[in-house]
C-alpha cells in the first residue's frame, strides 16, 4: 500500500514539475529560433539554430552590460546591508528576552504583512535627495526584506545556546568580538538562505527600479525586459533571448546555494 502511495505521489510530482518546466522550455527553445518561428510559440526545435545571433543582438540593443552593472551594484549593496542589519538586530532581539523585544518581534510580523507604498516612499526619498540613486534603492530593499529575514535569523539563534555566549565572555572576549568571531561563523546556513532570498528579491524586482531609477543609464536587467518587449514585441525570439539572459545568473546562483536553503529555514524550528 505504501509503495502505491509513494508511486502516486511521484507521478503527481512529475506532472507538477512538467507543468512548471514547459514555460521554461518554451522560453529557452524559442530564444534560438528566427522571428517567424518564434512567433508561433511552439514546442518544436528550430529549423535553423540561432545560437549566437539572437543573444548577440539582444546584448547590444538592450545594453546588457550597463544593465548588468546596475543590477550587480544594487544586489551587492542590498545583500550586504540586509545580512549585516538583519543578523545583528536579530541577535539582540533574540538574546534580550523582555517585554520590549517581544513587542518588536510582533512588529516584525506586521512588517511582513504590510505592503510598500510607492507614492509616500518616492516623496520620502525625494525629500532626502535619494531618488535615482543606488543608496536610496538599497535602503528600500533593506526595509522590504528586513522583517522576514530578521525573523529567520531569530529562529536560527534559538538553536545556538546562550551558554556559548557566556563562555566566550568569561574567556574575555568583548561584545563585538562575541558576535563577529564566535556567533557569526556559525550562521553559514542562515546567511546562505538570506543571501539567496535577498538576491532573488533584488535581482528580479521590477517595481522599485521602475519608479525610483527611471533613467535609461540606470536601468536594471528586469527593466530591460519590459522596455525591450515594448520596442520589439513582434520579435519574440529576441524577447525570449533577453529573458534567458536576465534569468540565467539567478538560476546559476540558486543551484550553487540551494543545499543551504532547507537547513537555514528549518534551523531553530525545533528547540532543544
Amino acid at each position: 500500500m505504501r509503495s502505491w502511495r509513494k508511486l502516486i505521489l511521484e507521478v503527481i510530482a512529475v506532472i507538477i514539475s512538467s507543468i512548471i518546466a514547459i514555460p521554461l522550455y518554451i522560453t529557452v527553445i524559442n530564444s534560438f529560433k528566427n522571428q517567424a518561428e518564434a512567433a508561433d510559440l511552439g514546442l518544436a526545435f528550430p529549423t535553423y539554430w540561432r545560437l549566437i545571433e539572437n543573444y548577440k543582438e539582444v546584448f547590444i540593443i538592450a545594453k546588457i552590460p550597463q544593465a548588468l552593472g546596475n543590477s550587480s551594484i544594487l544586489t551587492f549593496l542590498g545583500v550586504i546591508a540586509i545580512i549585516f542589519c538583519c543578523s545583528t538586530s536579530a541577535y539582540i532581539i533574540q538574546r534580550r528576552d523582555n517585554r520590549f523585544f517581544r513587542i518588536v518581534q510582533k512588529m516584525l510580523i506586521a512588517g511582513m504583512v504590510l505592503p510598500i507604498s510607492i507614492i509616500t516612499t518616492y516623496y520620502l526619498l525625494d525629500t532626502l535627495h535619494l531618488v535615482r540613486t543606488h543608496i536610496g534603492v538599497t535602503l528600500i530593499y533593506m526595509a522590504t526584506c528586513y522583517s522576514f529575514i530578521t525573523y529567520l535569523y531569530i529562529s536560527f539563534f534559538h538553536g545556538i545556546p546562550r551558554e556559548m555566549d557566556e563562555a566566550a565572555i568569561i574567556d574575555g572576549i568583548g561584545h563585538h568580538g562575541l558576535f563577529w568571531k564566535v556567533i557569526f561563523p556559525l550562521l553559514k546556513p542562515i546567511n546562505a538562505t538570506a543571501l539567496i532570498i535577498a538576491f532573488m528579491e533584488i535581482w528580479n524586482d521590477f517595481t522599485v527600479p521602475f519608479y525610483l531609477l527611471n533613467t535609461a543609464n540606470r536601468f536594471t536587467l528586469s527593466l530591460t525586459v519590459y522596455f525591450f518587449f515594448g520596442q520589439h514585441a513582434s520579435e519574440w525570439n529576441l524577447v525570449f533571448a533577453d529573458i534567458v539572459m536576465v534569468s540565467l545568473p539567478i538560476i546559476v546562483f540558486y543551484l550553487f546555494l540551494q543545499r543551504y536553503i532547507v537547513s537555514g529555514l528549518t534551523a531553530g524550528a525545533v528547540k532543544g
